[in-house]
């Protein structure tokens, strides 16, 4: 079992916008590696925004990016003439493909989010966005939140990447899903959990095979963020 803390990131950002920047290749503790990246899951920004801050329209390219809200919202603009507020209740996917553009802004309240970048199976693809509304529930069911196609997601990722949340209680017991071919890495969005006898706390990851990577435990009400990615996947 590898463990990534919550400690060990990059941080850049000022005292409104503050960007813990996850490289999660980096859970197997190896810093020579020459890519920090899980197979397509490329990199996770945990990020804090405060109330009337704008990240002013700028370029993603070839990057397939999922904006997680877990707690305020975010006003998304785009050059698709698209304007969405953003919410635990609303999630975004941005396929950028060759290009897009967008800007962000919270000129009603600040948030924390996951903002979670994956490379796409080919390079210059047809740019796209999608949202999804969804109402959030503390019962312990893993969500399908976006993957690949074949998955009949609510949001479509083009990898072999899934990304699945769930909300739960302390004391609650959870088996982690499981997906042929693919490897679990999870984070802890918030609380506590113990797994195989190691307790993970708001901001740690863990990934391991998921034929030893099964059950976890609830330490404290948690939000989790689970991925399964296939880690031959081309990208």
């Amino acid at each position: 079992m590898n463990i990534l803390r919550n400690d060990q990131y990059f941080r850049y950002g000022d005292d409104k916008f503050q960007v813990r920047t996850k490289r999660p290749g980096l859970i197997f503790q190896d810093f020579d590696r020459e890519d920090y990246a899980f197979g397509p899951l490329s990199r996770i920004d945990h990020v804090n925004l405060t109330q009337d801050y704008c990240i002013d329209m700028h370029l993603h390219h070839n990057d397939e990016i999922l904006s997680y809200l877990y707690k305020g919202e975010m006003l998304h603009r785009d050059t698709d003439d698209n304007k969405v507020l953003l919410t635990p209740d609303k999630l975004m996917v941005m396929n950028a493909g060759h290009e897009f553009y967008h800007e962000e802004s919270t000129p009603n309240e600040g948030n924390e989010m996951l903002q979670i970048l994956i490379r796409p199976e080919k390079a210059d693809l047809a740019a796209d966005v999608q949202f999804w509304d969804r109402e959030i529930e503390f019962d312990s069911e893993w969500n399908l939140i976006a993957g690949p196609a074949s998955m009949d997601p609510p949001m479509v990722v083009r990898n072999d990447v899934a990304v699945m949340d769930v909300h739960g209680k302390a004391d609650d017991e959870l088996k982690i899903p499981i997906e042929a071919g693919m490897t679990p890495w999870l984070y802890v969005m918030d609380g506590s959990i113990e797994v195989r006898g190691e307790t993970l706390y708001k901001g740690d990851g863990v990934t391991d095979d998921s034929a030893r990577l099964k059950t976890i435990k609830l330490k404290e009400d948690s939000t989790l963020v689970l991925f399964l990615i296939n880690l031959d996947a081309p990208m």
